[in-house]
């Protein structure tokens, strides 16, 4: 029989708590403050720890580093009425196994608690009956997910405000859901749950919002990660306006082969997109690998760039992932009156003036169209599954890459 340990000045809590583990065949220790909890910690090891962050005299977060110190596999769990990004972060990053917020929902408890104790998929939590799709098949692939939860900081894009992120591992056929903080809110990085595109990609559940997703998209694209817990406020930081600092942290997490499989999607005729205006093109067609080729023409200073990207992980993280968004000034203005873009900084966007960048230097010399690569990256993967085909794009963005994910859905789902 699995132990859990509850630490919590709130004896309602507590007992609420006590009798839904209780039936679900737990064994259930308790404490109302952090001493008697290290304590019971140290005497008993339970197996997981929901610990409540705000209590008298000793915090759950010095609790919690206490425990760390103590056992650095303990499987703690902290729960906060006042939940904030910034506080799950801190959390995560000390040491904790996930974070919830309160009001606590059953079946998150119930889910999270499974995870910590390696039985994943007993309880799910659900995200309006959403379910990665799995269908046998010839050319299937190997689902995957992070080794370990692991913590990113930065700015939103459009927002401005310092924000975090929290990447955590999930079982076979979960696909990629984003959590929002503190209402918990779940919505899938689906192409059904598109809510805007133009200067970003987005997703929306019933009342939240989760913004900028492409860059992440793409680099879990290119990893083949296809189950993922993200824990965020409203929108995903922007960092240095790549997604070679979200690469990095999924090195440092570990990719984690599941037992089960995902069919990809396999284009197998012809998908052009038409009436597209102002020189524009987008085209999917058959070919033995994920292959783009971009032709991007703009005025001064981008020129005409091309690029055709078919590779594996090692070629994105050498060549794409390390290409950052950019605007051109006037527009960056504009995006500023429209209330977005405010988080856009000197290392992390990259602006032009009418003739040359004007606050950085270039990575690559054709680091715009390669940015683009890396943008329709990340919105293809809304379907949330390896792409076998070739994409032909010219002068397209979010609103065009969404339209043909779309179509690609309605022609081979």
């Amino acid at each position: 029989m699995h132990t859990v340990l509850i630490i919590d000045d709130e004896r309602d809590i507590i007992d609420s708590l006590s009798g839904i583990l209780e039936d679900e065949g737990f064994a259930v220790l308790k404490a109302t403050d952090g001493k008697e909890g290290l304590a019971i910690f140290e005497r008993e090891k339970p197996d997981v720890v929901l610990l409540d962050v705000w209590m008298p005299e000793l915090d759950g977060i010095q609790v919690l580093k206490k425990m760390r110190g103590k056992r650095d596999d303990a499987k703690v769990i902290v729960i906060s009425g006042h939940g904030t990004i910034s506080t799950a972060v801190e959390a995560v990053k000390m040491g904790a196994y996930d974070f919830l917020e309160k009001p606590l929902s059953i079946d998150k408890v119930l889910e999270v608690v499974s995870r910590g104790i390696g039985a994943a998929g007993k309880h799910d939590a659900g995200t309006s009956d959403f379910r990665l799709e799995v269908s046998p098949g010839l050319t299937m692939t190997k689902q995957k997910t992070i080794g370990k939860s692991t913590v990113v900081y930065g700015l939103g894009l459009h927002s401005g405000v310092k924000t975090g992120m929290i990447l955590l591992p999930m079982p076979e056929n979960t696909g990629i859901i984003f959590e929002t903080i503190p209402d918990g809110e779940r919505i899938p990085a689906y192409i059904d749950y598109v809510f805007s595109v133009g200067y970003a990609s987005s997703v929306k559940g019933k009342s939240s919002v989760v913004r900028t997703i492409e860059h992440l998209l793409s680099a879990c694209h290119m990893y083949g990660v296809t189950n993922l817990l993200v824990k965020v406020s409203e929108e995903v930081p922007i960092f240095d306006g790549s997604s070679i600092e979200i690469c990095k942290k999924i090195d440092e997490a570990g990719i984690v082969e599941q037992a089960d499989g995902i069919e990809p999607l396999v284009i197998t005729e012809k998908v052009e997109l038409g009436s597209l205006q102002n020189g524009k093109y987008l085209m999917a067609e058959p070919c033995d690998a994920f292959e783009i080729d971009y032709l991007l023409e703009q005025t001064k200073p981008i020129g005409t760039q091309q690029y055709r990207f078919r590779g594996g992980l090692s070629d994105y993280i050498a060549d794409i992932a390390p290409a950052r968004t950019f605007g051109f000034l006037k527009d960056f203005e504009q995006l500023t009156r429209m209330g977005l873009g405010t988080g856009g900084r000197i290392n992390n966007f990259i602006i032009l003036s009418e003739d040359e960048v004007i606050n950085t230097k270039l990575r690559y010399d054709d680091e715009f169209v390669r940015h683009k690569v890396l943008d329709l990256i990340g919105d293809i993967y809304l379907l949330n599954r390896p792409i076998i085909g070739r994409i032909t794009a010219r002068q397209t963005g979010h609103v065009e890459n969404i339209a043909l994910v779309k179509e690609l859905k309605k022609r081979f789902l």
